[in-house]
């Protein structure tokens, strides 16, 4: 009997040095649910912490079925990037770099972002015909909002977080430059989501629709896919699942379920570092019954206002 050859995946993420423990993270859970295919991950970064890159390259070794190609930028000659204030950064716009930087002889590849856990098999996503587009996405949330800000004719407007990528098309109509010639035309007049917002500005509409299945988002526990049966589940907004004051969830249980299963298991909550996060923190020990941990958060604060106003 024939042996079945895996199926051979290319999975795009584009980090800084912030990222590279929760790309791992992402990774192990792709490696660990899609154990019949061969996963190649190409990693395009600025920085990459050492003992970050250390345990991705140990995590590689862990999987018979991965292997790991990175990529670092050396300059940024040519390109504009639109940063809103918040927690979007300048990596999000390297999801644009993947035609450029990767071998011409890899022509399609699937992008996520690092705050997603993969549940369960890919390849159906990987073989989604884009129908001559260049690439596939799932329709944002709050699209009707979207597109009245940028100017979209089309009326869809897509979650760039997953995107499944044609890169001989995006080649063929040079899409990075006109990317990064549409941000530097509209500046930080429209733009809120950043390469999201760029990408849909440009394409406008001429998308591949994906199931939500593959960009199941979930918002601090507000899910919008509420039993979470999802092969893909993106954290979305400022509040990630590693943050101390995250609320308590089966979105959050399943988050830590394979930081354990990583090599970044000693992974603790991240604390946060401002006024609101800190009062998100008071208030979700409280609701958890440890009010002597509350309390002292609320101390602190006040510490911090009363330094404020009389020194």
């Amino acid at each position: 009997m024939r042996r079945k050859v895996p199926e051979k995946i290319n999975i795009g993420f584009g980090i800084d040095k912030n990222f590279g423990k929760f790309a791992g993270i992402t990774i192990t859970s792709l490696a660990h649910n899609n154990i019949g295919h061969e996963l190649v991950v190409h990693i395009i970064y600025d920085e990459l912490l050492p003992e970050d890159l250390e345990k991705l390259l140990q995590t590689e070794a862990l999987y018979r079925n991965l292997t790991l190609r990175f990529y670092q930028i050396k300059s940024t000659e040519g390109m504009t990037f639109v940063v809103p204030p918040g927690h979007i950064t300048q990596a999000m716009y390297y999801r644009y770099l993947f035609a450029d930087m990767l071998p011409r002889e890899i022509t399609k590849i699937i992008y996520l972002d690092a705050d997603i856990i993969c549940k369960g098999d890919i390849l159906p996503l990987w073989q989604t015909d884009l129908q001559g587009r260049v690439l596939g996405a799932v329709r944002d949330y709050g699209e009707d909002r979207s597109c009245e800000r940028i100017g979209l004719k089309s009326g869809r407007y897509f979650n760039s977080g997953v995107l499944l990528m044609d890169l001989e098309k995006w080649r063929q109509q040079k899409l990075t430059q006109q990317l990064f010639q549409w941000l530097e035309a509209v500046g930080d007049t429209k733009i809120l989501w950043g390469d999201q917002d760029a990408l849909n500005g440009v394409i406008d509409g001429e998308f591949t629709e994906l199931p939500q299945i593959f960009n199941g988002i979930v918002i601090n526990n507000t899910t919008l896919n509420e039993d979470l049966d999802m092969v893909i589940v993106h954290y979305i907004d400022y509040v990630k699942p590693w943050h101390i004051y995250y609320v308590d969830s089966n979105a959050k249980a399943l988050y830590w379920e394979y930081v354990k299963k990583s090599l970044w298991s000693a992974l603790k909550p991240v604390d946060g570092q401002t006024v609101e996060t800190i009062m998100m923190t008071a208030r979700l020990l409280y609701r958890n019954g440890k009010y002597s941990e509350s309390v002292s958060y609320y101390e602190a604060l006040l510490k911090y206002f009363l330094k404020d106003k009389y020194r």
